[in-house]
């Protein structure tokens, strides 16, 4: 005859209960939801009178654990990634992107020796999405503004700080290929702006105040103004990049990319492979790999002097640049969860801009500093850069 021995608790994980031990209590302490512990317990336990209701049964003794799994490697977790259901072709859309993320952003400017590194925070909303297929996200900038681990302090500083306060939060309109195409709030920024202005005025004298004040005027002078003013904005550039259309069968297009150079002038224009991997990467993440090179009609001269239109007189040396990637998105909503673009250009004096975005409510650990040579993500477990 086959022997079945009586199921025990010696045949378990096992937690020692105590006194005043609670469900509640419990799983606060191991970090499990309550109703985790109770179905695993109710699942194994060897007797009906040990079930566990609302709270543990006076006489319960011993309460089952389910095991941990064991934690995969890289290596493991890359030979399990998972494919993406193409179908023959692959459609990102914006139907799902109803969102409320925090994102921190650093923003590194390198010119020859100089580095510069900004920090800033933004928020991004969705608002609402109309018959023509638009959305609307609205996104506010928070916190402080932080350059080269400094908190701004100068009063040029101030009073820029001050004035872009009237432009936020932003109401933009996205397409449905992703990319904002315009600012649908300008009246209210434009009272906004009436308001700033008079307690820039309040609090600071002088040509550095007006000078400002007459920058932000003519920016705001009218939505186009504004609109022309913002296209040289990174973080809007970045996020909303033109990704979420139909791909073909091999997952890549061809396109051209533009990318903010400098305030005075016009954004560089890059010829690149747009990419989507057709398998998730190891955190589950989608991912766009973005690549090419300047594709710019403007010499080095017209770049370096920031002209807008190339000016053959100065010189005809053509620019070399690279243009580089890489976006991770949530699966269920499109949305990115981390950004990295690289842009560099031959001048000389080298120059090299970078846009770094990172969900902060993302649990993951994220580089703020990815391999240049594979421009991939690494994993750490210190401490977040965006935690000043």
């Amino acid at each position: 005859m086959l022997y079945i021995p009586e199921p025990s608790y010696e045949d378990y994980l096992t937690y020692k209960i105590k006194k005043g031990d609670t469900l509640l209590s419990v799983a606060q302490d191991l970090g499990v939801e309550p109703y985790r512990l109770r179905s695993y317990h109710n699942q194994f336990v060897p007797s009906t009178k040990d079930l566990i209701e609302a709270d543990f049964p006076p006489h319960l003794e011993y309460l089952i654990l389910e095991p941990e799994k064991a934690a995969l490697t890289d290596k493991e977790k890359e030979q399990n990634r998972t494919k993406i259901n193409t179908k023959g072709s692959f459609k990102l859309s914006l139907d799902n992107s109803h969102i409320n993320n925090s994102y921190a952003v650093l923003y590194s400017i390198e010119k020859g020796q100089n580095v510069y590194h900004i920090k800033q925070e933004f928020n991004v909303k969705w608002r609402a999405k109309n018959e023509d297929g638009y959305s609307f996200f609205e996104v506010n900038r928070i916190g402080d503004l932080y350059i080269n681990d400094t908190r701004t302090s100068t009063m040029a500083h101030e009073i820029a700080e001050k004035a872009s306060t009237a432009l936020y939060p932003l109401l933009v309109v996205v397409d449905q290929t992703g990319k904002w195409v315009y600012i649908n709030n300008f009246n209210r920024i434009e009272e906004r702006w009436v308001e700033t202005k008079k307690q820039i005025r309040e609090y600071y004298k002088g040509e550095v105040v007006e000078k400002y004040i007459s920058i932000y005027d003519r920016n705001l002078e009218d939505s186009d103004s504004l609109y022309i003013s913002l296209s040289r904005d990174w973080f809007l550039n970045a996020f909303f990049n033109e990704i979420h259309i139909e791909y073909p069968t091999s997952l890549s297009i061809q396109k051209e990319q533009e990318f903010p150079f400098m305030a005075k002038s016009d954004n560089l224009n890059f010829k690149v492979e747009q990419k989507v991997d057709e398998y998730l990467d190891i955190d589950n993440f989608l991912v766009i790999d973005i690549s090419g090179k300047l594709n710019d009609q403007r010499t080095k001269t017209d770049i370096e002097k920031e002209l807008g239109l190339p000016v053959k007189e100065y010189s005809e040396e053509k620019v070399t640049g690279n243009y580089r990637a890489k976006y991770f998105l949530n699966p269920q909503n499109h949305i990115p969860e981390v950004v990295f673009i690289s842009c560099d250009l031959a001048l000389e004096t080298p120059q090299k801009f970078s846009v770094t975005i990172s969900n902060k409510d993302d649990q993951k650990e994220m580089s703020v500093k990815p391999k240049a040579q594979l421009f991939v993500e690494e994993i750490e477990s210190k401490k977040k850069w965006w935690q000043f």
